[in-house]
């Protein structure tokens, strides 16, 4: 059925280094089509359906109506959750008027059951669903050492500890770190023992960033001078807060797009010491200040996005602990102290973050229905806190009918016909339409998901791989599989039309790139050869030429319409092991 494949054709020059993999992708990514070794594979006959039978078992793949989604979390006066609610307990409002709820399920904290057959040595997945052992809900806790002075982040880490300490059975824990980079230190396990010997090792740094992030004070004398000069290092203190958030943000997509595919409530533990939403906008305006004035909504909202879109929910704990009463009288001061301790400052001086520090915890808190612990030096309690939120849980699901997918934020509230109850739930969602995204943009999450440690997992991808004997060269033959539902095809006459970005990028022992290949597969897809497809997903295989030096080989895949990704690293040296 090729000739149902509309596919354009292209290669990718070799690029050398982790940097100019990533400049490189930015000229190149949209002129890079699918190569002649690359095949879209679907049988030679598809099977015949009577008009009616095609018709009930051929939807779109995608469904292009929007389904939202809320996580609810119901306790009684004393905390406990509340397991016996029914779908006709609910209403849910979206912007005040009563919706249908057209799904509804009931979650609890366990195991997944086990697959049929185990996964072969030879197939690499991120899939979670389909590996044995996969938990219904987990919980990452994110040492942030990007945003917190080293002080409050070692006060913090022996905090961690202490939990870790004291780790359930049923936690399911993950324990990543930022600093200039997302890193795991440890992925999820219910071993307290391995937890704690990997966050033992980690140090943390005195994050440079956060001080270049804060404005000296210059006093010449001379007036002009020190407005020119005051003007000048705090524009240079903006580029850095402004670096720091965008970091942030991206970090919290990586951590996203990774737990996507797992079933279930996921709660995202930041502890952090600072996450301005605004820069400028504290400050009063003077005559002749270029000061920089803005918010970062966006990067906070396409934060929030990917975060409700895995069902992840954020409870940011402010690692500094608690503060003294500069923060309940002057909450914009920015004067740093506290009693004598562990900070060892004076006992006359008081600790008082900006304000807008906490705006963006509450904003994310409220954003995906966590909640934001600060002012409290009971970091353990508060990790102990969010992951018993996860006992229990509500997924209701709806279809919304005002019709108005104008990217503005629509409230969304849930009622429980059962008095003496607490609710909480994501507070709301951005009704964004469905435009594909330009090149431009295309190209940006495929270069975003090349830096990540993480494995995106939102667009499900299983690659089976297999050496193939050339002498003289090592080549690894390929067969990748999308499941249908991952995939948008939308129906245009007699076709189906979709695309999928696909980027494989070969990698050193260092962790730098050897040599890259993007591809785009076009599809439009005729009736016979879309039956198939939906019941059998898009498979695609290959032959690759593994580059000399490559240890480990990261191939990322990208619905084009609906901006789902998914990602799979293979280890090459094992697949090569006598390889020099």
């Amino acid at each position: 059925m090729r000739q149902c494949l509309d596919v354009s054709r292209g290669s990718l020059p070799k690029v050398v280094g982790s940097r100019g993999i990533l400049k490189g992708l930015l000229a190149w990514f949209c002129a890079v089509l699918l190569a002649a070794p690359f095949l879209a594979q679907v049988p030679a006959t598809a099977p015949a359906l009577a008009p009616a039978q095609a018709q009930a078992q051929a939807p779109p793949l995608r469904v292009t109506t929007h389904l939202v989604q809320v996580n609810v979390i119901v306790q009684d006066k004393k905390g406990e959750p509340v397991a016996d609610l029914k779908r006709d307990d609910f209403v849910l409002l979206d912007q005040g008027k009563p919706q249908e709820i057209s799904s509804f399920s009931v979650e609890s904290l366990g195991m997944l059951p086990a697959p049929a057959q185990p996964q072969p040595a030879n197939l690499y997945s991120n899939r979670l669903e389909q590996k044995e052992g996969t938990p219904t809900s987990v919980t990452v806790i994110l040492l942030d050492g990007l945003n917190t002075r080293f002080e409050d982040l070692s006060y913090a880490r022996q905090q961690i500890i202490k939990f870790l300490s004291q780790l359930q059975p049923q936690d399911r824990v993950a324990v990543y770190t930022l600093t200039t980079s997302l890193k795991v230190l440890h992925d999820f396990t219910t071993d307290a023992t391995s937890l704690l010997r990997a966050i033992q090792r980690y140090k943390g740094h005195a994050p440079a960033e956060l001080e270049a992030s804060e404005s000296e004070e210059v006093s010449t004398g001379n007036d002009q001078i020190d407005q020119f000069l005051n003007d000048a290092n705090q524009r240079m203190a903006d580029f850095y807060t402004t670096n720091r958030v965008q970091r942030t943000a991206g970090a919290l997509e990586d951590i996203a797009n990774h737990l996507a595919r797992l079933p279930g409530r996921k709660n995202l533990i930041w502890v952090s010491g600072s996450f301005p939403f605004y820069v400028g906008l504290d400050a009063p305006m003077t005559p002749g200040s270029t000061q920089e004035r803005r918010t970062f909504s966006p990067e906070v909202e396409r934060a929030a996005r990917a975060l409700n879109n895995a069902n992840l929910a954020v409870y940011p704990v402010d690692a500094r602990g608690l503060m003294g009463p500069a923060f309940r009288n002057s909450p914009l001061s920015a004067t740093r102290g506290g009693m004598p301790g562990r900070r060892g400052v004076p006992s006359t001086i008081t600790l008082s973050p900006n304000r807008a520090n906490f705006d963006t915890m509450n904003i994310l808190a409220d954003r995906t229905g966590g909640r934001a612990f600060y002012n409290t030096n009971d970091i353990l309690g508060s990790v102990r806190r969010a992951i018993e939120d996860s006992r229990v849980t509500y997924v209701l699901g709806y279809y919304p009918a005002h019709g108005q997918w104008d990217g503005k934020f629509r409230e969304i509230k849930v009622q429980v016909k059962r008095p003496g109850v607490r609710l909480r739930y994501r507070g709301g969602y951005f009704a964004l339409p469905d435009v594909p995204l330009d090149p431009r943009q295309r190209q940006a999450f495929m270069r975003e998901a090349v830096g990540s440690p993480l494995d995106a997992t939102s667009l499900g991808l299983s690659v089976r791989v297999t050496p193939v004997d050339v002498p003289g060269a090592r080549t690894l033959k390929m067969e990748l599989q999308i499941p249908a539902r991952d995939v948008t095809l939308d129906p245009e006459g007699d076709r189906w039309i979709g695309a999928i970005d696909l980027l494989f990028v070969q990698l050193g022992s260092d962790g730098n790139s050897v040599t890259g290949e993007a591809k785009t597969l076009n599809l439009h897809l005729l009736r016979p050869t879309y039956e198939v497809v939906l019941n059998q997903g898009v498979t695609l295989s290959r032959n690759l030429p593994i580059a000399a030096g490559a240890a480990k080989l990261r191939v990322i895949v990208r619905d084009a319409t609906s901006g789902s990704i998914g990602s799979v690293s293979i280890p090459l040296d094992k697949l090569f092991p006598n390889s020099s």
